[in-house]
């Protein structure tokens, strides 16, 4: 997963751009999303399915959780469901990513797809736009 843009291999920011968790079985995938969101300014946490994923959040609250479809023990679409409907953890943006080639995916949960081979650009550009988000919602607002 080698990006094309030249600006991102332009190493950490300062200021963190927020915690991911990604949610994926395959340790390899995992870990090269993980280097490249870290390089972009990112913190990274890995779990290799959904009840690995519940685990993490009832510790952290991530500012964008991006989930693999098709896991062993609680798959993606199961863990979506969990999130979905518990008030801790709704407001949380999800990000799927899939191999499968189901592109109603994304219109049936209604959250963006990224169809794997994910393309380094848009996972970013993704990250970025539900990070900012997901911290703009929870950034207390100016007083006035």
């Amino acid at each position: 997963m080698r990006s094309q843009n030249p600006d991102l291999k332009k190493g950490p920011t300062r200021e963190s751009l927020g915690t991911v968790l990604v949610v994926d079985d395959d340790r390899e995938f995992g870990r090269s999303v993980a280097e490249l969101l870290e390089l972009e300014g990112f913190q990274v946490i890995l779990a290799a399915d959904g009840r690995a994923a519940l685990a993490v959040l009832e510790g952290v609250r991530p500012q964008v959780m991006l989930i693999d479809l098709f896991m062993p023990g609680m798959n993606g679409v199961e863990l979506m469901k969990v999130v979905k409907n518990d008030a801790r953890w709704a407001s949380i943006p999800r990000v799927v990513m899939t191999a499968a080639n189901d592109r109603m995916i994304g219109v049936k949960e209604d959250l963006p797809v990224l169809y794997k081979p994910v393309d380094p650009d848009e996972l970013v550009a993704l990250m970025r736009k539900y990070a900012l988000r997901s911290l703009q919602s929870i950034s207390p607002s100016p007083p006035g």
